[in-house]
């Protein structure tokens, strides 16, 4: 379901900012929450978030305000659910890149887990 989500997303900067509008980044936050041991719902989770938190967005005659998006994230719990998918999944590379880059791009507080290869 969120890959699907992520498809229709990417590089649609309308689309992204309905998915704001509809609570799409609490509800993101909320299944991993719910799903913490599944390693599909966290990478693909965590996927969607980093790619609606990115800077640099095609967003021509959208209103886009990256910092905007990242206290929307943060008011739903991205600092929770991005460092329990790390620990969860600390030998998953995708999960370790994008969640350190959202914890430092979001001023977390704290140690950041790292990557451990299997």
């Amino acid at each position: 379901g969120l890959w699907a989500v992520f498809t229709l997303c990417f590089d649609q900067s309308q689309i992204k900012t309905q998915l704001v509008q509809l609570q799409g980044m609490e509800t993101i936050c909320q299944l991993m929450k719910n799903n913490p041991t599944s390693l599909e719902v966290n990478r693909h989770g965590l996927a969607l978030l980093f790619d609606l938190m990115r800077e640099n967005q095609n967003t021509e005659g959208i209103k886009w305000d990256p910092w905007e998006i990242r206290q929307r994230a943060l008011a739903a719990g991205l600092h929770g659910v991005v460092y329990s998918a790390m620990n969860e999944f600390s030998d998953s590379m995708d999960i370790m890149m994008m969640g350190q880059e959202m914890l430092v791009g979001t001023g977390f507080q704290g140690d950041i887990p790292i990557y451990h290869q299997m």
